[in-house]
């Protein structure tokens, strides 16, 4: 991969990586506000906390995908970048534009998907 190409999905990471920040900032932002107003009822009680559940557990979606970004950021640096993790064959760009933090080639993600690496 020419060190163009390779600075474009560093961009793309890294603008990726802060639209997450900040939906998460948002979310807890969010968190912060409805926590702190006083429910009239024990049905809008329950809303807020379904609601609390939900935004925690897409949280917890975005911090992997983050941990995700920071790992191919890793792997820009190391010169690794767009190489499959498991077959060292050259991921697909058409995957890296898709999933610029993708790990595996099409066929090896395919195999991991079936729990067979």
């Amino acid at each position: 991969m020419d060190a163009a190409r390779r600075e474009a999905y560093r961009k793309s990471l890294l603008d990726k990586r802060e639209e997450i920040l900040s939906r998460v900032r948002a979310i807890r932002t969010t968190e912060a506000t409805s926590g702190d107003r006083q429910t009239a009822d024990f049905v809008d009680r329950a809303a807020d906390a379904g609601s609390r559940d939900i935004l925690y557990h897409l949280s917890g979606q975005e911090r992997e995908i983050i941990r995700r970004i920071d790992a191919a950021l890793a792997r820009i640096e190391a010169g690794d970048y767009g190489v499959c993790a498991h077959c060292g064959k050259a991921v697909q760009a058409k995957r890296l534009d898709a999933v610029p933090w993708a790990l595996h080639c099409i066929e090896c993600q395919e195999l991991q998907d079936l729990g067979e690496i």
